[in-house]
Formats: structure tokens, C-alpha cells, sequence
């Protein structure tokens, strides 16, 4: 179960009990008429004392509320006041959740059924995983009256059903059911919490897509059985409200996140649903609705069926939030996580720290991964005494690539910074850099220049890309001289997964690789012109050294393409 990486680190002392926040999610019912709420009280009971930290919200989306009754100790009722979604109750408990310091969060629909050993187990397994940051849930297998629900692996042309009884770390990318998973509370923050958008259906999708997409792991729990009673599986009960919106969301997570291999395979299932619904005798309402789901697949353009739905549920949200038409809502400003990389750094490290934590909020986080340092670089990192800084010490020198691979792997933001430990950064760096990625959302990687200075601080260029030429991204343009420079640059979390792991086999630099990945994954690259470093050179630097001959830029440049394709043939 336990990573390589954690075999190079010194890990901080177990805990004894995991701390959850869990929420229940009512809609007209009361918590006496939960199930999930009942059997979570019950399976409470079984377990022994002092052997869990839970606090529990039970989250009202029925118009109006309800009378919850007297409630058992550590449960807190809430009520929304209209139907706000799954969406809605979910960010508020993962607020709680990270306010409370909590780290896992375990979510949990009105109509699920946790048998009676469920926190027992789910708990064990939340304490013996929670050091290894990989996995960012637990989920079990759930059905609905014997028939297989979750979780499932996603395939290239659809999804299969995770075997029964499969317990472990799923190896390729995982779906799974809401209810009943267990979330790593900084996973969840790292993807910016659950999108509103997908406010009630394919928000499981979205959440577990954008995970993955951040190289999380989910664990596979096959020997704890829940039940799910699904709507959506039972006809004679759905509305027609429901089930468009159900259609609305299937058809957006198609558009947004698959190709089109999935547009066809979603045209065939709703083919096939109309001749079921038709033989089922569904209402025609119902019959309709699936109509109207082909006719937009098949006559509209992929761009207007996504313009159409982010509108409607922009209107939603306006009128949730009591926004005034056309304004939109105000949007948060998103988590950052520094990577910083260190080794022998005692002389330069804790100017560095300084400049960086005066520019984070306080949600914000420094990862600072000490490589086996022999100086007093790890004395220095503590003796800052801030919380938002988080040390990894490996107990052997591992080399740059392993150092920045480990602190990418341990961030939680949703916008990573990469950092040296001898540089300087200018006092707006952050904010100009978070202000290009929300001015520019295609944007996965941004790049600035840097001035250079010596080991006492004093100027010797005012432009890195005034001796390199001009920035320019892609393969080709960087096979000849590397446009990136680390230091520099900033990436959105949805691009881990496209670049981890790095390349250790083969003598490629970090800030290299992620940018010519970016890349070649499709992804934009935005270059600000604009010094927001000072990029520190003295003769214990990796950079700055004497040129490297020819034999050695064209070994490192086959190198380069030796391990692109080692990663090609690997992802394939």
C-alpha cells in the first residue's frame, strides 16, 4: 500500500484517530426518515470509544427546511432554505471540514444504507492511508438491490465495473458513486471543491475526472457492501425535471470532458433509451425529454450545447444566491501551493521563504522538500514557525528531479508555483501571475522572465530572455535551447497528471519537461514579459555554470525525446 516516495521520507508520527466530517444530505425528509443518517448513527454504535473523530451536518435542501427533532451530540443541522443541490450541502461541509482542521470528508446521499461495520473499517483504512498523499479517496462498492453501481474504471470507450471484492489502489482512472466516499479534505481543496454547475447529477463525475487529472489515486474498499437506492434507476418515480437535468449533465460532462468516441457512445444510449422507455411504458413526458437529448445532439454543435447549459445554471445560481441578472457571481480566489526544492541551502533559503510567504494567504502553503541536506537548511525552514509552510525531509539525497517530483505530489492548491531555494521573488509575483490565469482560463501554464543576480544580491542581467531569445513554447521550438526556467514558472493542478512522473531515468530537467508536456497535451502556455524574479547565481547553483559542449546538449536533447516517448508508450 505504501508509496515509493514515502520509503525516501521521513514520515511525521501516526495519529490515533482520523478525524471525518461527515455530511447527510436531506430533501423532504427528516432525519428520523434517513437512512443514511440512521444507519450512520448505528454504525457509531459499533464502534469502540475514542477510536474516531466524526462531527456530522445534516444539510436541509427541502424548501422551507423541516423540524430535524432532537439530535444526538456532534450532529449539526443546517437548512438551505430551497433545493440548492448536492453541490451546495457538499462546499459547505468541505468548508467546515477545512476550518475544522478535519482530513477526510465523507459524503452521504438521504437514501444510502452503511451497514453496521462500515466507520469501523472506513476509519481504519483512513488512518493507515492518510500519509500517503496519492490517494485523495476511499471508496466501497455500492449497489442498488443487487445491481452493481460503483465504482467503475474508465475506459477509452466507456467504463467497466471495478470486479467485486477488488481492494487497493485502482491503478488507471476510477468513477465512483458520492455517497458513501470518503475524501481526502486536501484533494478535494486542491480541485477547488465541487462545481456548482454540476450541481446535482455527474457532479461524482466531475469531482473524480478533476482528481485524477491531478494525479490522485483512489482506493478501492471491495469488501465494504452499501446500498444506494438510485432514482434514476427507478422510472416510476422520476420526474421530469429531474431527469432533464439528469440528461443536461450527462450531455455537458460528454462535451466538456470526453471526445468523440464519447459523443457517439452517449448518441447510442440514448438510442437505446428511447426504444426501453417506449417498451417500459415510461410517462411520455419522461419519453420526450430523451427525444428532445438526441434531437440537440444530433442538430446542434458541441459549442452552443455547452453555451445553452452554462447559461441555465448561471440563471440557477443567480437565483439561489439572490444576484442580480447579469452579474456574475463573485469568484474565489483560487489555493496556491509553492514546491520549493532544497539542499544545502542554509545561506539563502530563509529570504527566500520570506518573500514568498508575505505574498500567500492564509490558506495558502510552502512545500519545502529537504533532499538530506548537511547544513542547517531544515533548522532554518523551522525556525520561521509559520503554518503554512510545510517540510519533507528525504533520509537520502535523491537528486532535483525526485525533490520537486515529491513536493508537486504533496500540494493541495489548485494553482502550483515552483521555487528555488537561493532565488528572490519581486513583490507582486503571485498576484500578477494568479491574475493572468483568471484573465486567461485556457491557460494551464504561465512563464515570466527573471533578472539575474549574484551571491550578494547584486544585478547582472535585467532579462533572462534578452540572452536566450525570444519565449516560445512546443517541442520544436525548445529542442534547441530550453525556453522554461523553473523558477519562473506557475501550473494549474489539472496538469499533474500530464506530467508525473518526472523523468528520472534519463538527464532531463523538471522545468523542461513540464513545459514541452503542457504542450504536447493540448494545453496552453502564456508568457508574462515581465521580471518577477531574481534569479540567484553562485557556484553551488545548478545553472549558471560554464556551456554545456555540443556532445552534451545533443546527448540531452535525445534524452529528452527517449523519455517523451517512454512516457507515451506508458500512458498508451
Amino acid at each position: 500500500m505504501w508509496s515509493k516516495i514515502e520509503k525516501r521520507m521521513s514520515i511525521p508520527p501516526a495519529v490515533t484517530a482520523p478525524r471525518l466530517f461527515a455530511v447527510v444530505v436531506l430533501y423532504h425528509a427528516t432525519p428520523a426518515d434517513s437512512q443514511a443518517f440512521q444507519s450512520l448513527q448505528e454504525a457509531l454504535r459499533h464502534l469502540p470509544p475514542d477510536n474516531l473523530d466524526l462531527k456530522i451536518l445534516l444539510y436541509d435542501n427541502t424548501p422551507g427546511g423541516c423540524d430535524p427533532g432532537p439530535l444526538p451530540a456532534g450532529v449539526q443541522y443546517e437548512s438551505a432554505g430551497q433545493n440548492a443541490g448536492l453541490a451546495a450541502a457538499y462546499n459547505r461541509a468541505l468548508a467546515i471540514a477545512q476550518s475544522g482542521r478535519y482530513t477526510w470528508l465523507l459524503t452521504l446521499d438521504q437514501d444510502t444504507t452503511l451497514p453496521p461495520d462500515y466507520l469501523s473499517r472506513i476509519s481504519k483504512l483512513a488512518l493507515d492511508l492518510e500519509p500517503d498523499n496519492r490517494v485523495a479517496a476511499i471508496v466501497p462498492q455500492l449497489s442498488d438491490a443487487g445491481r452493481p453501481l460503483s465504482p467503475v474504471f474508465i475506459r477509452f470507450s466507456g467504463v467497466s465495473y471495478v470486479p467485486c471484492g477488488f481492494e487497493g489502489i485502482a491503478r488507471q482512472e476510477t468513477d465512483a458513486v458520492n455517497s458513501a466516499s470518503l475524501f481526502r479534505v486536501s484533494a478535494l481543496r486542491q480541485i477547488g471543491g465541487f462545481n456548482p454547475y454540476f450541481w446535482l447529477d455527474y457532479l461524482d463525475a466531475y469531482v473524480y475526472r478533476q482528481l485524477h487529472q491531478c494525479g490522485r489515486k483512489i482506493f478501492v474498499a471491495g469488501d465494504i457492501q452499501v446500498e444506494q437506492e438510485l432514482s434514476l434507476l427507478h422510472g416510476e418515480r422520476l420526474t421530469p425535471d429531474r431527469f432533464r437535468n439528469f440528461l443536461q449533465a450527462e450531455s455537458a460532462f460528454c462535451d466538456l470532458y470526453g471526445g468523440h468516441i464519447w459523443g457517439l457512445a452517449l448518441t447510442g444510449r440514448l438510442l437505446c433509451r428511447i426504444w426501453r422507455q417506449r417498451r417500459r411504458g415510461h410517462a411520455p413526458a419522461i419519453r420526450q425529454l430523451t427525444w428532445d437529448a438526441l434531437k440537440r445532439r444530433v442538430f446542434h454543435s458541441r459549442t452552443r450545447r455547452i453555451r445553452d447549459w452554462k447559461s441555465e445554471m448561471e440563471l440557477r445560481m443567480r437565483s439561489l444566491s439572490g444576484a442580480e441578472p447579469g452579474r456574475e457571481p463573485p469568484e474565489e480566489r483560487p489555493a496556491v501551493s509553492v514546491c520549493m526544492a532544497a539542499y544545502n541551502g542554509e545561506r539563502y533559503i530563509t529570504a527566500q521563504l520570506q518573500s514568498i510567504l508575505s505574498q500567500l494567504a492564509a490558506e495558502d502553503e510552502v512545500i519545502v522538500v529537504d533532499d538530506a541536506s548537511s547544513d542547517a537548511t531544515r533548522q532554518c525552514v523551522r525556525s520561521l514557525q509559520d503554518s503554512r509552510v510545510r517540510l519533507i525531509e528525504h533520509t537520502r539525497n535523491m537528486g532535483v528531479s525526485h525533490t520537486f517530483e515529491d513536493a508537486i505530489r504533496a500540494a493541495s492548491g489548485s494553482i502550483l508555483f515552483l521555487s528555488d531555494q537561493d532565488d528572490l521573488w519581486k513583490p507582486r509575483k503571485v498576484e500578477v501571475i494568479l491574475n493572468a490565469f483568471h484573465s486567461n482560463p485556457d491557460a494551464t501554464l504561465v512563464a515570466t522572465d527573471t533578472a539575474i543576480i549574484d551571491s550578494e544580491g547584486a544585478l547582472l542581467s535585467v532579462s533572462y530572455f534578452s540572452e536566450r531569445g525570444e519565449f516560445r513554447p512546443g517541442l520544436w521550438a525548445n529542442l534547441v535551447r530550453n525556453r522554461f526556467g523553473g523558477c519562473t514558472m506557475a501550473f494549474r493542478a489539472e496538469l499533474i497528471e500530464e506530467i508525473l512522473p518526472l523523468p528520472h531515468k534519463y538527464a532531463v530537467l523538471h522545468d523542461i519537461w513540464i513545459g514541452i508536456r503542457n504542450s504536447l497535451s493540448g494545453h496552453r502556455s502564456l508568457y508574462i514579459p515581465e521580471t518577477l524574479v531574481l534569479n540567484r547565481r553562485h557556484s553551488s547553483t545548478a545553472t549558471g555554470k560554464k556551456p554545456l559542449t555540443i556532445f552534451r546538449r545533443v546527448r540531452n536533447r535525445l534524452d529528452l525525446l527517449l523519455a517523451l516517448s517512454e512516457f507515451w508508450m506508458h500512458r498508451s
